[in-house]
């Protein structure tokens, strides 16, 4: 069954699927942004390590505010659906790029560096550790 409306979210496309669910693009109706919606797949909604894993993940995002974090804009439970609301970050993946074999300028490399050291820190200095960080998952 497609997802139409979560929340205030208008859903219009699939942007990527995962193990634990599908990421898509939505529109909060309350302001006119675009905005992604991360939605836990309804088999494992069912699975109480599940809920509880993608509710942590929440609980993660609402303590972080940083420019080099994409921001959580609201969640919900809505019929056999577990979701929230995220920034859309548009542009490609570091992974994309290098596989692209494109080459990076020292400097860039430097700041990417920067930039990542900087949400990790902030991530750490709220007791939150990410577990995943490569280069798929940087944007």
């Amino acid at each position: 069954m497609p997802i139409d409306q979560l929340g205030p979210y208008k859903i219009s496309k699939t942007l990527g699927r995962g193990g634990m669910g599908a990421v898509y693009l939505g529109t909060d109706e309350r302001t006119g942004e675009s905005v992604a919606v991360k939605v836990l797949t309804p088999a494992l909604v069912e699975h109480e390590t599940f809920r509880e894993r993608f509710k942590a993940e929440i609980a993660s995002l609402e303590k972080l505010r940083h420019p080099n974090i994409v921001q959580l804009f609201g969640y919900g439970e809505q019929d056999q659906y577990l979701y929230y609301a995220m920034e859309l970050v548009d542009g490609t993946s570091l992974q994309d790029e290098l596989s692209a074999s494109r080459r990076f300028d020292w400097r860039e490399v430097v700041r990417l560096g920067v930039d990542i050291c900087r949400a990790l820190k902030h991530a750490h200095d709220h007791g939150i550790i990410h577990r995943d960080i490569k280069p798929a998952n940087l944007l």
